[in-house]
C-alpha cells in the first residue's frame, strides 16, 4: 500500500518513528484512505489499525457535522504546496469524542502529484476542556459580580482597572471601556486622587492592613463631577499577581433621608417653641387688654371731667386725652389681632372691599418705617373690589409682608415702600414692594417652607402660615424681583361683586 513517496523509507526505520512519537500520526492517501496509523492514534481510539486501514477517515473517525469541513481541508491539503492547520474532533470507537489539533503536509510521488497527506495531531481535549472551564469560570464570576446590587471594581497593584461592573457603571456614569486600563484614582475626588497611589505603595511595602477587609465612609467622584458619599470595602487576592476587589455603595440617598430627619427633628422642635410662644401671646394679650381697657376708661373719664370745669386751653387738653384714648383703643386692637393670630380657630369669611383691608393692615404693620428713613407709597386702585375673605387673617398676611419688607431695607441705601392692589387677570391682586437686597437664590425655592428664613434672628414661620392662608382663601402667594433692587410679594384672592361689599369694618 506504500507509494513512491515512502518508498525511501526503511520500513522498520519508520515503524520505529511512528511507534516512538506520543502523537497521532495518520498517512491518508489521495482519496482519504487511512495508509498508516501509528500506535498513539490507537491509543487515542480504541482502533487496531488492521480494522481501518483502506477506510476513508470520514467514514468512522469524524463527527458527521464536521465529516463536509474535513473533506474540504483534505482536498486544500492536496492542493497546497505548504502545511495546513485545523481542528476537529475524532470519534473514538467507544464513541467518545477527543479535540484533535492537526498539521497537514502533502507527500508527491517522483512526477510530483500528491501521492500522501501526512497529518500529524495534538490531543488538546484535557486543556481545551481547562480553557472552557476557566472561561466559563470567569463568565459566570463576571455574572455574579455583575449581579451585585453594589458597585464591584478590581484593580491591579498599581492601581489601574481590571474590571467595571453593571452596577459601577450606573454608580459613576462611566462605561467600562472608558476605564479599563486606567487608574483608580480617576473616581476620587481631592486630595485622596493625588494621595491614592502613595496609599498603594505603602501598603506593597509594609503589609500594614489600613484599608483592607475593613469597610469605611469615602467621597466618590461621579463622570458629571458629582461628589458623593459612600462606604468603600476593599478585599485582596492573588491570580498569577495581587488583584485587589472594591465594593462600593452609593448611600448619598441615605445621608439625604438622615438629613431630612434632622431637619424634621429641628423643625419639630421649633414648632413646639412656636406653640408655646402662640400660648405666652395669648395670655399676654389677655393681660396687657385689661389694664389698657382701665386707661382708656380713665382717660376718658377725665375728658369728661375737664369738660364741666372751664379754664384756660381746656378744649386743647380734652383733645389730646380723646386722642390718648383712641391710641389706647387701637392698641387693644392690635393685641387682639396678635392674639387672634396665634389663637387657632376656624376662617370665619364674610364679604371684604380689599382697599379697606389693607388699609387697616398698613396703618399698623407701617409703624415705626418713617423712623428707618423709609418712604411708604400706597396706591389701591377704586376697581380692586372686594371679596370673601377673613379680614383678621389677610391682615395678618399684610402685616407680615409689609414688615419683612421694613427689615429687609434696613441697611439698604434706597428705601421705599410701595403698597398696591388692582384687578388683574379676573383676580385681585395686592402687591407688598421694597427695594432692599432681595432674596438668596438658594433660599427662593424654600422660602414658603416653614423655618425657612434670611433673617439671622428670625423663625422662619410667617412666610409659612401666610401661604396657608392665601391657600384656604383659594389665592396665590408668591415673589418676585422687583428692579432694579429689593422683591415683590403678591398675593391673588378671587373676588366677589363689589356691590355686596361690607361697609363697616
Amino acid at each position: 500500500m506504500r507509494g513512491s513517496a515512502l518508498s525511501g523509507f526503511d520500513g522498520s526505520l519508520e515503524d520505529e518513528i511512528l511507534k516512538t512519537v506520543e502523537t497521532p500520526i495518520v498517512v491518508l492517501d489521495r482519496n482519504g484512505a487511512v495508509v498508516r496509523f501509528n500506535e498513539a492514534s490507537e491509543r487515542l481510539t480504541g482502533f487496531a489499525a488492521t480494522e481501518i486501514l483502506d477506510r476513508k477517515i470520514w467514514e468512522f473517525l469524524i463527527l458527521d457535522e464536521e465529516i463536509e469541513a474535513v473533506r474540504t481541508i483534505f482536498e486544500e491539503t492536496c492542493g497546497a504546496s505548504t502545511p495546513t492547520h485545523f481542528v476537529n474532533y475524532w470519534k473514538t470507537k467507544k464513541g467518545e469524542r477527543r479535540l484533535i489539533e492537526w498539521s497537514n503536509q502533502r507527500l508527491n510521488d517522483e512526477e510530483g502529484e500528491v501521492a500522501y497527506i501526512l497529518a500529524t495531531g495534538i490531543d488538546i481535549t484535557e486543556s481545551k476542556s481547562r480553557e472552557v472551564a476557566l472561561s466559563e469560570s470567569k463568565a459566570f464570576l463576571r455574572s455574579i459580580i455583575d449581579a451585585s446590587p453594589v458597585a464591584v471594581i478590581t484593580i491591579d497593584d498599581k492601581g489601574n482597572i481590571l474590571t467595571f461592573s453593571h452596577e459601577a457603571e450606573k454608580t459613576f456614569g462611566y462605561e467600562e471601556a472608558e476605564l479599563l486600563g486606567s487608574n483608580i484614582n480617576a473616581l476620587m475626588p481631592e486630595p485622596d486622587r493625588s494621595a491614592h497611589d502613595g496609599y498603594i505603595r505603602g501598603y506593597l511595602e509594609t503589609g500594614e492592613h489600613r484599608i483592607i477587609g475593613k469597610a469605611r465612609a469615602v467621597k466618590a467622584q461621579r463622570k458629571s463631577g458629582e461628589i458623593f458619599p459612600a462606604i468603600l470595602h476593599v478585599t485582596e487576592f492573588a491570580d498569577g499577581s495581587r488583584v485587589f476587589v472594591g465594593f462600593v455603595e452609593d448611600v448619598s440617598s441615605q445621608a439625604a433621608i438622615e438629613s431630612r430627619l434632622k431637619e424634621t427633628q429641628v423643625q419639630l422642635q421649633h414648632a413646639g417653641r412656636v406653640g408655646e410662644m402662640g400660648e405666652m401671646a395669648t395670655s399676654i394679650a389677655h393681660e396687657l387688654n385689661q389694664p389698657l381697657t382701665a386707661s382708656a376708661s380713665l382717660a376718658g373719664a377725665a375728658a369728661l371731667t375737664l369738660k364741666k370745669v372751664d379754664f384756660s386751653g381746656r378744649d386743647g387738653v380734652i383733645a389730646l386725652l380723646d386722642d390718648a384714648v383712641g391710641e389706647i383703643r387701637r392698641a387693644s386692637d392690635i393685641i387682639r389681632q396678635m392674639r387672634d393670630f396665634v389663637r387657632k380657630r376656624k376662617t370665619a369669611k364674610s364679604l371684604h372691599d380689599i382697599n379697606k383691608v389693607v388699609e387697616e393692615a398698613c396703618a399698623i404693620a407701617v409703624i415705626g418705617a418713617e423712623a428707618e428713613g423709609i418712604s411708604v407709597k400706597t396706591d389701591f386702585q377704586a376697581n380692586a373690589g372686594a371679596a370673601q375673605l377673613d379680614r383678621t387673617q389677610i391682615q395678618q398676611v399684610v402685616t407680615n409682608l409689609v414688615r419683612n419688607a421694613i427689615d429687609a431695607m434696613h441697611n439698604s441705601p434706597k428705601k421705599e415702600l410701595t403698597i398696591s392692589t388692582e384687578r388683574r387677570n379676573g383676580l385681585i391682586e395686592v402687591k407688598v414692594a421694597d427695594t432692599g437686597f432681595g432674596i438668596p437664590k438658594e433660599l427662593k425655592s424654600r422660602l414658603f417652607e416653614a423655618f425657612v428664613t434670611s433673617k439671622e434672628d428670625g423663625l422662619g414661620v410667617g412666610l409659612s402660615i401666610s401661604k396657608s392662608i392665601i391657600d384656604a382663601h383659594r389665592g396665590d402667594l408668591l415673589v418676585a424681583d422687583n428692579k432694579p433692587s429689593g422683591c415683590v410679594f403678591i398675593f391673588r384672592l378671587p373676588p366677589e361683586a363689589h356691590d355686596d361689599a361690607e361697609q363697616n369694618p
